[in-house]
C-alpha cells in the first residue's frame, strides 16, 4: 500500500481494505468488482451524515446572514450570493450522497473538508475578517475536523484557520486589530480544547479496543488462571504493574498473583493473610486510590457516581499496601461461588473515573475465565469419580468374580479321595489355566488405563470371536454349560461396546451360578434399530421376582444386580429382569452409539 507521508496524519488509523476479484467466492468475472482501495472507519463514517447536516445549516445561516449584512461587505453582494448559492447547493448535494448511502464509507471525506475550510478562508477575507458573518465557518470546520480525525484534525485546522487573522494583522492596513486579535484567541481557545477531547477520545477507543481484540484464556492444566488474567489486565490498561488477590472457600489457601514487567508470579498463603484486604464497607465497592497510604480513595457507588473515603479506617489492607507498594490503583472485585476476588491496577500513569469503568469491564472479562476454569475442574473432579466408579465396577465384574469361579473350582477338590490323583491334577491344571487367563484380562486392563489406550481406540471388534472365547472361560470357571446365539451372526461393534458387553454378560453368569445355582445360561445377542439387546437367561433360582420389573422399579426398590443396572445405566441404557417360565431372564438394551 502506498501513502504519502503528508497524509499520514490523516490516514493514520484506517483500515485499507483492498477488493480483489480473488479473494470473492463467485465464479463470473464479469461479475468481480474493479480493484480499488476503500477507506473505511467507524467513527468517521458515523459522523459523515450528522456532518453534512451541519454544513448545509451553516450554509443557510450564512446567506441569512449576508442578507442581514449587506451593506457592510468589502464586494457587492452580487458577487457574494452566487458564490454562497454555490456552496449552499453543494452542501445539498453532498447531504444528499452522504444519507442515501446505505452503509457509512469514508469516501471523499478529506475533499470535502478542504472545500470547507477553502470557502471559510476565502469568505473571510473577501468580506471583512473577523467581523465577518461567515465566521459561523470556523466551528463548523474545527468540530468536523474533530470528529473526522480526532486530535490531529482538531490541531491541523486550527493552524489553517488561524492564517486569516495573521494575514490581515500582518497585511491589511485597514484591519481591526482588536477583533483580529479575539479572533485568534478563540480559534486558539476552541483548537486546543477540540485538540484535548479528539485526543480523550482517541485514548478511550484505544482502550476499547484492546478490550475486545484479546481475551483472557484459562490453562489447560488445573491451575488457576491467574497469569492469562493479569496479562489481559495489563495489556488493556497499559500498566507494568497488576496484582490479584483471591480464596476460595474450598481451599484453605489465599492466592496472591502479581505482575511486573511481564512476568507474573503466584503465591500460596494463609487463608487469613492480608484479610480485610480493603476496609469491610469496600469490600463489594470498585476504588479509584490516589494515595493508599493517606487514604486518598474514590469509592464508585454505581451508575457513575463516587463518593470521597473519609472513614479513620484504613481503605486497603495496610500490611497488603506495603508488601506490594500499592500507592495508586484502581482496583475492583469478583465473585464465582464461594471464590473471592479482588485485582488491583497499580501505577496507572494518569488517574481519571473512565479508568473505574474500564477496570469492572476487565474484572468481569476474567470472572469469566475464573468460571470456565472452576467449571474445569469439577468437570475433572466428575470424570475422576466416574473414571474411578467404572474401575471399580470393571474390577468386581472381571477380576473379583474370576478370583469368586477359581475359590468355587478349589473348593470342589474337597470332594476327591486322596487316591484321585489324575481327576486332582486336571482340575488344578484347569484352575491354573483359568488364573492365567485371569492374568491376561488383569493386565489388558491396566495396559487400557495409561495415556493413550484403552478399549475406545482400538477398532471395530468381531462379536462372534469375543464371546466364543469368553463362553469357553466361562464353562471352565464355573463348570456349566453355556449356549451363546448371535443375530446377525457377522455383527460387528466398537471395542468399547464389546468390551462393556462382556463385563455384563460375566457378571450376569456369575450373579446366577453363585446365588441362583444356576447349572444352563443361554446368552442371545441381537442387533434391532440401533439397539443391542443382550438376553441372559438361566436356570436358577432367580431374584425372587414373579413378574417384570423395569430399570425405574430396579432403581427405585434399589433391588436386582447393583453393578449390571449403573453400568447399563452408564451406557445410556436399560436393565430388567423378568421370570419366563422355570427361567430368569436379565435384559439389557444399549445403544449402538449412546
Amino acid at each position: 500500500m502506498r501513502m504519502k507521508v503528508w497524509r499520514n496524519f490523516i490516514l493514520r488509523g484506517y483500515n485499507a481494505s483492498p477488493v480483489r476479484p480473488q479473494d470473492l467466492s463467485t465464479t463470473d468475472e464479469a461479475d468481480a468488482p474493479s480493484r480499488q482501495t476503500t477507506w473505511i472507519n467507524t467513527h468517521r463514517a458515523g459522523a459523515d451524515k450528522v456532518i453534512a447536516i451541519g454544513r448545509v445549516m451553516s450554509a443557510i445561516g450564512s446567506v441569512f446572514l449576508s442578507w442581514l449584512d449587506a451593506e457592510h461587505q468589502l464586494i457587492p453582494a452580487e458577487f457574494v450570493f452566487p458564490l454562497l448559492s454555490a456552496y449552499l447547493s453543494y452542501a445539498i448535494l453532498c447531504a444528499i450522497h452522504v444519507w442515501r448511502s446505505k452503509i457509512s464509507r469514508v469516501s471523499g471525506t478529506l475533499i470535502r473538508h478542504v472545500v470547507d475550510v477553502a470557502t471559510f478562508v476565502v469568505f473571510m477575507l473577501l468580506t471583512g475578517g473577523a467581523s465577518s458573518p461567515f465566521f459561523i465557518f470556523m466551528p463548523f470546520v474545527l468540530l468536523s475536523a474533530t470528529l473526522h480525525w480526532r486530535w490531529r484534525g482538531a490541531f491541523w485546522t486550527a493552524l489553517v484557520c488561524m492564517t486569516v487573522p495573521v494575514y490581515l494583522i500582518a497585511f491589511e492596513t485597514t484591519a481591526d486589530v482588536t477583533t483580529d486579535m479575539s479572533d485568534m484567541l478563540f480559534v486558539t481557545v476552541a483548537g486546543t480544547l477540540l485538540v484535548w477531547l479528539g485526543a480523550h477520545q482517541e485514548v478511550i477507543r484505544a482502550e476499547m479496543l484492546r478490550l475486545v481484540e484479546k481475551t483472557p484464556a484459562a490453562p489447560e492444566g488445573p491451575e488457576w488462571p491467574a497469569g492469562a488474567a493479569l496479562e489481559y489486565a495489563a495489556h488493556v490498561m497499559h500498566l507494568p504493574r497488576a496484582l490479584l488477590i483471591w480464596s476460595d472457600s474450598d481451599e484453605p489457601w489465599t492466592y496472591v498473583a502479581v505482575r511486573k514487567n511481564g512476568a507474573c508470579s503466584v503465591a500460596q498463603l494463609p487463608p487469613d493473610a492480608y484479610w480485610p484486604w480493603v476496609a469491610e464497607p469496600l469490600q463489594r465497592a470498585s476504588l479509584l486510590i490516589a494515595d493508599a497510604a493517606h487514604s486518598q480513595v474514590l469509592v464508585h457507588r454505581g451508575e457513575g457516581y463516587f463518593d470521597e473515603w473519609a472513614d479513620a479506617m484504613s481503605p486497603v489492607c495496610p500490611k497488603l499496601a506495603a508488601d506490594f507498594s500499592i500507592a495508586s490503583a484502581v482496583s475492583t472485585q469478583f465473585r464465582v461461588d464461594d471464590l473471592e476476588a479482588r485485582i488491583f491496577l497499580l501505577d496507572p500513569p494518569t488517574l481519571s473515573l473512565d479508568d473505574v469503568a474500564v477496570a469492572e469491564v476487565i474484572a468481569d472479562r476474567i470472572k469469566a475465565v475464573f468460571e470456565q476454569a472452576m467449571f474445569m475442574r469439577r468437570l475433572s473432579d466428575a470424570a475422576a469419580v466416574e473414571e474411578r466408579i467404572k474401575i471399580g465396577r470393571d474390577l468386581h465384574d472381571g477380576v473379583l468374580q474370576a478370583l469368586a469361579g477359581t475359590a468355587l473350582q478349589l473348593e470342589s477338590l474337597r470332594s476327591f479321595a486322596l487316591g484321585e490323583h489324575q481327576q486332582i491334577d486336571g482340575r488344578v491344571t484347569a484352575i491354573q489355566a483359568m488364573l492365567a487367563d485371569e492374568q491376561r484380562e488383569l493386565r489388558s486392563f491396566i495396559h487400557a488405563l495409561e495415556p493413550g489406550q484403552g478399549y475406545r481406540t482400538l477398532p471395530e471388534s468381531h462379536l462372534a470371536l469375543q464371546f466364543e472365547a469368553l463362553a469357553r472361560r466361562l464353562r471352565k470357571q464355573w463348570s456349566i454349560d453355556i449356549r451363546f446365539a448371535l443375530n446377525p451372526i457377522d455383527l460387528r461393534l466398537p471395542a468399547t461396546m464389546v468390551y462393556e458387553l462382556i463385563r455384563m454378560a460375566s457378571e450376569a453368569t456369575a450373579n446366577a451360578v453363585r446365588h441362583g445355582g444356576a447349572r444352563t445360561l443361554e446368552i442371545n445377542l441381537q442387533l434391532d434399530v440401533g439397539t443391542i439387546l443382550l438376553t441372559v437367561d438361566d436356570d436358577g433360582s432367580g431374584f425372587g421376582f414373579e413378574r417384570r420389573f423395569d430399570h425405574a422399579e430396579l432403581k427405585n426398590s434399589k433391588t436386582g444386580p447393583r453393578s449390571l443396572r449403573e453400568r447399563a445405566a452408564a451406557r445410556g441404557g436399560e436393565l430388567s429382569i423378568d421370570r419366563v417360565a422355570q427361567w430368569t431372564r436379565i435384559l439389557i438394551r444399549l445403544p449402538v452409539h449412546p
